[in-house]
């Protein structure tokens, strides 16, 4: 399994037809996991538990290390004439300071200026290269005039693509606070029912069938929680495919806000009273919130609108369809009272989980190829964090500076904000800066610098690949009469040229990456600083206190300006051109961040195409980057498996194809509006399985708000705010 002294977390899997079979274990399960993680996401997408062990090093290490000291493998290597080969790169994988050294110079050199013998002793050439990666080589050597930039670098990211095992996948493992339950381990991904007759028929104690349970919500998420009643089932049946129905398709769900309706008004008032009742019937709820769902039926162009909907999710394993289905007429009764009527109840099952050197990059400008790549390294917003205890990761929110220490004395110190279940390992503790327990915060997780590297490997391969195909349409074109002076081949050559440079500036990126940034020591951002316990009682509002700051390494900041959101953003905030009203999105792709959106004025700036109004907001988070959401218009009232009760700013998935808005890895994330208004501090999620569809966070006015009281002169870098 590896090197002495080193572990590797072996895991095992239940067939569900225990005793008579056993558990799936060792090699088996360790294919099925991976098997998984490719097949459900790719990178930045990991199991929710404990994948490795502490200490356990990566696949390629182990197997390189066992190709030179396992008897069979080393003959077997000896055998196929790769002994040397094995040990060169089983020295270079187990040895990072060695293989700095022996490629750092190799690097900057140009195929064309390498030997066969050379070229094999690379493994770009010869009987065992990946064929990918030999016709690629080739193509180099038959174009030495136009393709006679390319380097060592540019061919071992491809190398790297075609021969190397999968590079380790993003799973930040933001942790879980104590007080977040957990999801059943029996509503998974793998539990979708074929769409034989048996999965048609209602089978007690359920009250709906499988079927209807399991697509009721298809497209709310990749992975879609279960329908266990709604108050409209007579009058409103769910579509099913008919006998001889071939190409039946599920209708698809999105979820929406709801804004400017009558339950807004009340919506404070009636959702304790909700809650109480269902207190009342012995239910325990995870999550109340309001939400509007559309369909798009196949065959279709325009979605239809269903009514407004009180959500509910009930903790896993605590109740049954049965007692939620007599729970729903006391609330139908709630929404009376208050004048509310066509109002749908809706129950599934869920629980809230907690989503867990040299100074800091420039933002650079949008045309540069390394716009977005140096994210994880610069000064803009959604910083990639991790604590260095134990890697566990999330995201930087914003920067402030403290102005006057707590004695009213001058101070320049700058800190940052982001959760306490980000900050620290225990989370039911307050926590003040102490010498003796010090507690640092990195930039970048080791599996976060991991994904960054692949991702700068990967736009290196996309360039070299256009680069080959720009070269061969060129040779077309020049071998047509008149075709080397055309319109066509000048584009092209200018293409060649951009690619040229592209490659080199990612080739910088990439060294300065490996050069300043995989020692742990020069990944210290800086040190917390206050860390209270999470909390729902700061105050009577019972919105989830979960925030920690931590003191700047000040050198770290040279390169900072101000709060400012990057990255790919596009003109999506405000879909419909008519009331665009000329918003756009900076130029630049530089979003400042100038408002924390106060609380009871945020209303839906915008609409869709059907005309219904909505709330676009977005956020960068560590792992699942920039992806829009719908703001819900309400809150949510959200109860642990302690009983912690609490209120939280709701956020939707914008759509099925825009994938999850958060996961873990991404607490700490700055949940933000087109405009540049900050509306949240995402902080936890209702996951099921490896998909998340709902998003909660705590209203940053009021994160602001407890910032005061700890730093009373603190500056936000031009954030405006009202406290309510």
């Amino acid at each position: 399994w590896g090197e002495p002294g080193t572990h590797v977390r072996i895991h095992r899997f239940l067939t569900g037809k225990e005793p008579n079979v056993k558990p799936l274990s060792g090699l088996t399960a360790a294919i099925l996991l991976q098997a998984a993680i490719i097949g459900y996401g790719g990178a930045g997408v990991q199991p929710d538990f404990d994948f490795e062990a502490p200490d356990q090093h990566s696949t390629q290490k182990r197997i390189a290390w066992a190709m030179i000291n396992d008897p069979k493998l080393a003959e077997a290597c000896q055998k196929e004439g790769i002994g040397s080969k094995a040990r060169t790169q089983t020295e270079a994988v187990t040895n990072p300071s060695l293989s700095s050294r022996a490629t750092v110079m190799l690097r900057a050199k140009k195929i064309l200026d390498l030997s066969e013998e050379e070229l094999n002793t690379l493994a770009f050439l010869g009987q065992n290269v990946a064929p990918g990666v030999r016709v690629m080589v080739d193509k180099v050597r038959a174009n030495p005039t136009r393709l006679g930039f390319v380097t060592c670098f540019t061919v071992d990211c491809l190398n790297r693509r075609y021969a190397a095992p999968a590079a380790p996948q993003d799973a930040p493992g933001s942790p879980t606070s104590p007080t977040a339950p957990t999801i059943s381990e029996a509503d998974t991904l793998f539990s979708q029912p074929s769409t034989g007759s048996s999965a048609f028929i209602v089978v007690a104690p359920d009250l709906i069938s499988i079927y209807e349970a399991n697509f009721w919500y298809h497209g709310i998420s990749g992975g879609p929680p279960k329908l266990m009643w709604r108050s409209d089932l007579e009058t409103n049946p769910f579509p099913t495919p008919q006998p001889g129905d071939r190409f039946f398709k599920v209708p698809t769900k999105t979820a929406h806000g709801v804004f400017n309706t009558p339950l807004n008004d009340v919506w404070d008032i009636v959702a304790p009273q909700i809650i109480a009742s269902m207190k009342a019937h012995g239910l325990k709820y995870s999550a109340l919130k309001a939400v509007r769902f559309s369909t798009l039926e196949d065959g279709k162009e325009d979605e239809t609108f269903g009514p407004v909907v009180v959500w509910i999710a009930v903790r896993p394993n605590t109740t049954n369809a049965g007692a939620v289905r007599d729970a729903t007429p006391d609330i139908l009764g709630i929404l009376a009272d208050a004048n509310i009527t066509g109002v749908v109840v809706e129950w599934y099952k869920g629980s809230v989980q907690k989503l867990v050197g040299p100074p800091l990059m420039r933002v650079e400008d949008n045309a540069s190829p390394s716009f977005g790549l140096n994210h994880p390294f610069n000064t803009g917003l959604g910083i990639p964090i991790a604590r260095l205890s134990d890697d566990a990761q999330g995201t930087l929110t914003f920067l402030f500076r403290e102005v006057k220490d707590s004695n009213g004395r001058p101070s320049d110190r700058i800190l940052a904000l982001t959760n306490k279940h980000v900050a620290s390992v225990d989370t039911t503790t307050n926590y003040e800066f102490n010498e003796a327990d010090s507690q640092h915060i990195l930039v970048c997780g080791e599996r976060r610098l991991a994904r960054a590297v692949v991702e700068i490997e990967d736009a290196v391969n996309k360039d070299f690949r256009d680069a080959v195909r720009l070269t061969e349409e060129l040779v077309g074109l020049e071998s047509k009469p008149g075709g080397q002076n055309s319109g066509a081949a000048r584009r092209k050559k200018f293409a060649l040229e951009e690619k040229n440079e592209d490659i080199a500036i990612l080739q910088t990126l990439f060294t300065e990456v490996e050069a300043d940034w995989k020692d742990v020591e020069r990944r210290k951002l800086g040190l917390v600083d206050w860390a209270p316990e999470i909390s729902v009682r700061f105050d009577d509002r019972h919105y989830t206190g979960d925030i920690a700051t931590f003191a700047v390494d000040g050198a770290k900041l040279e390169n900072f300006e101000s709060n400012i959101e990057t990255s790919q953003l596009k003109d999506l905030f405000w879909p419909i051109a008519a009331v665009r009203n000329n918003r756009t999105i900076p130029a630049n792709l530089q979003l400042p961040i100038r408002n924390a959106l106060p609380r009871l004025v945020i209303n839906p700036d915008t609409e869709d195409k059907n005309g219904q109004p909505l709330f676009i907001v977005a956020k960068y988070g560590n792992t699942t980057k920039l992806p829009l959401g719908r703001y819900s218009g309400t809150d949510a009232y959200t109860c642990t498996d302690l009983g912690l009760e609490s209120r939280e700013v709701v956020v939707y998935n914008y759509s099925k194809s825009s994938g999850d808005f958060s996961g873990h890895g991404d607490s700490g994330s700055l949940i933000f509006t087109g405009d540049g208004d900050g509306l949240a501090i995402l902080h936890s999620g209702m996951p099921r399985g490896i998909h998340n569809h709902v998003t909660y966070g705590t209203p940053l006015w009021w994160v602001i708000k407890q910032i005061l009281v700890k730093y009373p002169s603190a500056e936000f870098y031009d954030i405006t705010y009202t406290l309510d």
